[in-house]
């Protein structure tokens, strides 16, 4: 197993067919995927590609002093490998790059099925559960980075 960062376009052979089944392949596109501070990791078995992880420089908007803020998206991984410890290999990536550049906080919209694996990863639930059209039911979450 290993983590190293990847492109963009490379998200889109996991984050398509996991994240965004039966709809057309560039729903898998997020805004700011390129943009400049967007960093995108992979999680590799051997040379494959089966999982994956991105974080955006985006205010958290429960806290929008706490500046930088990355916004954590698109994370998934292959239904083979789930168990394996590529999602945690994968998050812990995120939460060290997002150190790594200066950010107060980590955060991410899960959907609430994913809710208990943030959980046991120390993440916390902050407010009430909301709908993301075509997607379902989420709950925002956060990770602090900073002590104090």
């Amino acid at each position: 197993m290993s983590i190293r960062p990847i492109t963009a376009a490379d998200t889109i052979a996991v984050r398509w067919p996991i994240l965004r089944p039966g709809f057309p392949r560039e729903t898998a596109v997020f805004d700011g995927d390129d943009a400049p501070g967007t960093l995108h990791f992979g999680g590799f078995d051997g040379e494959r590609l089966v999982g994956v992880a991105s974080i955006y420089l985006v205010p958290f908007p429960a806290q929008p002093d706490v500046s930088p803020a990355y916004q954590l998206r698109g994370m998934a991984t292959l239904p083979e490998v789930r168990g394996a410890g590529f999602g945690k290999a994968l998050l812990d990536a995120c939460v060290a790059a997002a150190r790594e550049h200066g950010a107060g906080l980590l955060w991410c919209n899960a959907r609430t099925s994913a809710m208990p694996f943030y959980e046991k990863n120390g993440w916390q639930t902050v407010g009430e559960e909301f709908d993301i059209p075509t997607v379902g039911p989420h709950f925002r979450m956060v990770v602090p980075l900073v002590d104090g």
